[in-house]
């Protein structure tokens, strides 16, 4: 019998970093070409830190997406938002800053770009939103001096997925080579001792995905008084029904997600519901409801 070879491969923990907003979960999925990480046009749509595993024939690469950096912190869930960025940047092979050069550099950028430097990692700066950089919104040269502090440098538009290629193979050019069985051991004991690699659990998703779906439907009405919590899953024969509370500050703000007869949480929810069964391939019963809870922001865990 022919024993299979050990073939060396690329391996490394790979951290997403920025301000609020530059397109770090919208790159991910990118990358990943498919759907692993909320998005919304608003700050703090990321609140943990999401992983997931990319393979290639290459290597292996465990991707950590970070909710973005804010400069001043005052209610409890920013305070603890602010926190996940750092802690993952310590255990980084290769740290990815992304700057939206669409925006003029700001307090929250240098905040960001102080914590990298401190880092012993590889790093890589890569220039997001090319596309909307036109014209009087091209900050570019606001960022052009950062290049000689990073290994590699990539212009890149997440969202309609330019140059994300470039970015990958930029980051297995950094990345330590080690051999395919190690990886895998590697890989077992971070699934033993981390979050799950794969994204988040079940519930965690469904509540992150709702949550979206409210920050989309809301826009700017809202303060960023929104959880979700998923109180129950059951999956039947043909259907899978979810229950889950959509937690708010105050009754105005209650009012405002429930919407005129019931309209807005009915379009959040239809929103949600559909998305979840295109990718479970299962009927969905999906029933919200909202709840005033002052003390939410205390509880939650990010």
């Amino acid at each position: 019998m022919k024993i299979a070879e050990n073939k060396d491969l690329k391996f490394g923990r790979v951290v997403l970093v920025g301000r609020p907003n530059t397109g770090k979960s919208t790159l991910l999925n990118a990358i990943m070409n498919q759907k692993v990480a909320i998005t919304s046009p608003l700050p703090q749509t990321t609140r943990k830190n999401t992983r997931v595993i990319y393979s290639s024939d290459k290597g292996k690469i465990i991707f950590s997406d970070t909710p973005g950096i804010f400069n001043k912190v005052e209610d409890y869930v920013s305070k603890k938002v602010n926190l996940q960025a750092p802690k993952e940047i310590l255990r980084a092979d290769v740290v990815v800053c992304l700057v939206d050069i669409s925006r003029p550099k700001g307090d929250e950028e240098n905040k960001v770009i102080g914590m990298v430097r401190k880092s012993r990692a590889k790093k890589v700066l890569v220039y997001n939103k090319i596309d909307l950089a036109v014209g009087t919104h091209d900050y570019l040269p606001q960022y052009n001096f950062l290049e000689d502090e990073f290994d590699a440098t990539v212009s890149i538009s997440a969202l309609k997925n330019k140059h994300v290629k470039q970015v990958i193979n930029e980051i297995f050019n950094l990345l330590p080579v080690k051999p395919e069985n190690e990886i895998i051991k590697d890989i077992e004991v971070l699934s033993m001792t981390n979050r799950p690699l794969i994204g988040i659990s079940s519930d965690e998703y469904i509540s992150e995905l709702v949550r979206e779906k409210a920050y989309l439907f809301l826009r700017k009405e809202l303060p960023y008084s929104v959880n979700v919590e998923v109180t129950e899953i059951k999956e039947k024969k043909n259907i899978i029904v979810i229950k889950a509370k959509i937690l708010t500050t105050n009754e105005r703000y209650k009012k405002m997600i429930i919407g005129k007869d019931g309209r807005r949480i009915k379009e959040i929810g239809f929103n949600a519901r559909k998305e979840l069964e295109l990718m479970s391939g299962k009927k969905i019963f999906l029933e919200l409801w909202v709840e005033t809870d002052k003390h939410w922001p205390e509880r939650v865990m990010v």
